[in-house]
């Protein structure tokens, strides 16, 4: 069975060009801004950290349109975790609707901070100044990722996964326990 990861935040902060990169799928756009109407699912496999373990991994590359919002409570179903991309210098906007899909993909779904991360993503060669991120969000891990530098886009997603991975596996555990102790 495959891990579900979701990927959003707002339009136009590069979730489609990290995903594509993570699957190792090409983009056969002319370079052209598409906007990606409703989800995207991607399928690949995941090394996980410290060990040599492969997961496989459904890469749920989520529109940022706020247009899409009704489909969200189906999208976020099922997810082990959760990456909210916004543009490195994250201005105050972004960072309001990023609280907003933790609020709506994390909270109002049982995801632990642990199962989540924040990409905050540098477009260009401009190097700016990582803008601040809600109190909400102090406790979720944050990588300023760079396709410059997609090495490290691919070892921050496998934290990712492997975090949520000890999550539910530490979740499903207590979950048994329960079970047997009642018997």
């Amino acid at each position: 069975m495959a891990t579900k990861v979701v990927m959003i935040g707002p339009p136009h902060c590069g979730k489609t060009t990290i995903s594509n990169y993570l699957a190792d799928a090409t983009d056969s756009t002319s370079g052209e801004y598409h906007p990606t109407a409703g989800v995207r699912i991607l399928e690949f496999s995941c090394n996980i950290q410290d060990s040599n373990k492969s997961v496989e991994v459904e890469l749920w590359d989520c529109g940022g349109n706020p247009q899409n919002e009704s489909c969200w409570p189906a999208i976020a179903r099922g997810a082990a975790a959760l990456v909210l991309v916004a543009n490195s210098n994250l201005p105050e906007t972004e960072a309001q609707f990023l609280e907003m899909l933790y609020l709506r993909f994390a909270a109002q779904h049982g995801l632990k901070e642990s199962q989540c991360a924040v990409f905050l993503n540098q477009i260009g060669d401009i190097a700016n100044e990582s803008g601040k991120l809600p109190t909400m969000l102090t406790k979720v891990p944050c990588s300023v990722v760079s396709m410059e530098n997609g090495s490290s886009i691919t070892s921050t997603f496998a934290g990712v996964v492997s975090s949520a991975l000890a999550t539910q596996s530490e979740e499903w555990r207590k979950g048994e326990n329960q079970i047997l102790s009642v018997s």
